[in-house]
């Protein structure tokens, strides 16, 4: 019996480690990043049970059109991390620039779900442009400077589609990610299943894999 008791206390539960689905990371130059949705999946592996934002500083003339949001994730084991996210027009593009507050919010959560999966990847959004324009989910090439080069495919093989261009029908992943925006947007399942078919035809669950990307982005950015 003491036996029994010592070896249980050697071998402490641990939470289980989340693992990121590579069909969210990107690759620029010779960095990869992460996208935004994986670490919501990454995070709901780890029993995410809150995110909340609180945006700290309002855009004005007199801060500089700066948006300062802070995050906080709190796990279901009791683990809260915060941290803070900042969009102003000279770390975003043109585009965003028109959408500072949703910036900083979407940079201050994705920064706290690096804190709360212990990834040390940074994630595209932070980059300076919205999902939708980064590689892999368009045409952008994450430094609101220009458009990405698509990638050419070596002789005999072909193109590795692009993270947001997923093939095949819609992944696990994709679908926690919908489920969990959705949420924190307002949605129960059936908005979400209307919206789906509205937008693409279909609904969730019979969405293809780039349509469920295009639609995670839509939930992101909207």
């Amino acid at each position: 019996m003491l036996q029994a008791l010592q070896k249980e206390e050697a071998q402490p539960d641990q939470e289980p480690r989340p693992t990121l689905d590579e069909r969210f990371l990107i690759k620029l130059g010779n960095r990869e990043f992460v996208q935004y949705p994986g670490l919501l999946d990454m995070a709901h592996q780890k029993g995410l049970a809150k995110l909340e934002v609180e945006v700290i500083q309002l855009p004005n003339p007199e801060n500089n059109h700066e948006c300062i949001v802070r995050a906080t994730a709190v796990t279901e084991s009791g683990l809260v991390c915060t941290d803070l996210g900042d969009a102003n027009a000279k770390n975003t593009s043109s585009l965003v620039s028109k959408h500072l507050i949703r910036m900083a919010s979407t940079r201050a959560k994705a920064r706290v779900l690096r804190d709360i999966t212990n990834i040390g990847i940074t994630s595209l959004e932070e980059l300076g442009d919205e999902p939708g324009d980064m590689p892999g989910n368009g045409n952008g090439n994450g430094n609101g400077k220009g458009r990405a080069k698509p990638r050419k495919a070596a002789a005999g093989k072909a193109a590795t589609p692009a993270s947001g261009d997923t093939p095949g029908p819609i992944t696990d992943a994709q679908k926690r990610a919908i489920w969990t925006l959705g949420k924190s947007k307002g949605h129960d399942e059936r908005s979400l299943h209307d919206l789906a078919e509205s937008t693409f035809g279909c609904g969730v669950a019979a969405l293809s894999g780039k349509d469920a990307a295009a639609l995670i982005n839509q939930l992101q950015t909207h």
